[in-house]
């Protein structure tokens, strides 16, 4: 637990010294200027639900040995690259520190979801571990694994239940501040204009990842108070989805589009793809600012097809099963733990490359 615990000072530290950087409006990009962001601790506060377990009464989970630990891991989907390295992480963490894992797919269905959670429990599995495909949906697993007692650890995708009641501890980023870091970066890129005229392209509905990162964005413009929101809508973390409402949106508005905000990096590749199409030039027409720090974001940013990204790292097993030891120790966990994010865009990238995936 000292190396999640560690995680959290250094997170502290690195956010409260990070900064958003911006694109002149020549295409040229200009170094990141210091910001005022707010705190992890602050923004982990926003990310978790209101009631607590002293309101409400602290589930009595029962943890294993370390020798009999079976963890039944419930991956929301693998549709993108994200999810695929998150569930590939999860597997090699647990085959280095010798223990049985079990992970299944729900394929984006919260009923399958549910299934797949009673199933893990049938198996045996005595810790579960859930990214939820949506906050709201997941509570009768979680009500079923708070019956038999056994530990539930949520990664990457949370639950608007109770931390400590419906489950442990939710290990994320904090979807809160990847938001305002991709608020503040457009503000500063369009500094020079009057009203910012923004398309949102969110993931899947129903997940807190959207819902944060939706409203991390939204107090940045409604501080800015000039964001003009032209579409707010899904695209379901999709590439192909992203591209294809793009370019509706592009000639629905004639291409008067100062900048897209998406939910994640495939999509942001998807929107530069149908920009590039319709004869926009990237950090001069158009800002496209994403969510993940994917290599080929990295890369696209570099190229200048890409403004800027905000890191959101699936690689970060080590610290649940580091939380996973502790609980088995008979410590107590906190409620949220943050994982390190990062603005990058030109004047950052080489320094972050290695934060890629």
């Amino acid at each position: 637990m000292k190396k999640v615990l560690a995680l959290i000072l250094s997170l502290t530290m690195i956010c409260s010294l990070a900064a958003c950087g911006g694109a002149s409006m020549e295409g040229e990009t200009t170094p990141a200027p210091d910001t005022e962001t707010e705190s992890p601790a602050a923004d982990a506060e926003d990310a978790e639900p209101a009631a607590d377990a002293d309101a409400v009464g602290a589930t009595e989970w029962v943890w294993p040995s370390k020798e009999e630990l079976h963890v039944g891991y419930s991956q929301a989907d693998l549709a993108s690259t994200w999810r695929t390295v998150e569930s590939e992480d999860m597997q090699r963490v647990a085959d280095e520190r010798g223990y049985k894992i079990t992970i299944v797919n729900a394929e984006g269905d919260t009923e399958q979801q549910l299934s797949d959670v009673e199933s893990l429990l049938a198996q045996g599995c005595n810790v579960i571990v859930i990214t939820a495909v949506d906050g709201d949906a997941i509570q009768p697993a979680l009500d079923k694994c708070k019956e038999k007692g056994v530990p539930v650890i949520m990664k990457a995708r949370g639950s608007n239940g109770v931390p400590g009641v419906d489950y442990v501890t939710f290990f994320s980023s904090d979807f809160v501040a990847e938001g305002r870091y991709a608020g503040e970066w457009i503000a500063k890129a369009c500094a020079d204009k009057e009203t910012i005229k923004v398309a949102e392209i969110q993931g899947i509905l129903g997940g807190t990842d959207v819902r944060d990162r939706s409203g991390g964005f939204h107090e940045v413009a409604d501080k800015e108070g000039n964001f003009d929101f032209v579409v707010e809508q899904t695209a379901n973390f999709s590439r192909t989805e992203a591209q294809e409402v793009a370019a509706n949106v592009l000639q629905s508005t004639g291409g008067e589009i100062d900048a897209f905000y998406c939910h994640n990096d495939e999509m942001a590749l998807g929107v530069s793809l149908a920009c590039q199409s319709a004869g926009l030039k990237i950090n001069e027409d158009v800002y496209i600012v994403g969510v993940d720090g994917m290599y080929e974001t990295f890369n696209a940013i570099k190229d200048g097809t890409v403004s800027a990204t905000i890191t959101c790292t699936p690689k970060f097993a080590e610290q649940v099963f580091d939380g996973i030891e502790a609980g088995i120790a008979g410590e107590t966990l906190e409620t949220f733990y943050a994982i390190e994010d990062v603005p990058v865009d030109a004047t950052n990238v080489e320094e972050n490359y290695d934060l890629g995936f």
